[in-house]
């Protein structure tokens, strides 16, 4: 198997790619990954599953690389909505932090228990 082939072979694996923005988003989101250097993980992580995927060619692996790239699109969504959650509850915080207080919106209408 020529390389092009595994080359074409790892980009058709939409799961694949879209597991490694997934991933390169969240090391973004949390520092390891700095601005400007996106494609150069992108294309890092390419190149580990281009190699992955010849290693299995060569060892004759019995595996659907169908499934496995299944597999990798459910957790990439799993990955989506569990970062979309953290930065929802951050903003949440963020908001009510901001507005605590101010005349109309952070206002508390709860009653005050009487002190005898």
């Amino acid at each position: 198997m020529d390389i092009q082939a595994l080359v074409f072979i790892v980009l058709g694996m939409a799961g694949f790619g879209g597991l490694i923005s997934a991933v390169v988003n969240i090391l973004k989101s949390v520092g390891v990954v700095k601005d400007g250097q996106t494609p150069t993980w992108i294309t890092g992580l390419n190149l580990v599953g281009v190699i992955a995927v010849f290693l299995l060619k060569v060892f004759n692996a019995p595996i659907d690389l169908q499934a496995v790239d299944q597999n990798m699109k459910l957790l990439a969504e799993a990955l989506v909505a569990v970062s979309y959650y953290i930065v929802a509850l951050g903003g949440s915080k963020a908001f009510h932090s901001l507005v605590r207080g101010s005349t109309f919106i952070g206002k508390s209408f709860s009653i005050k228990p009487l002190r005898a």
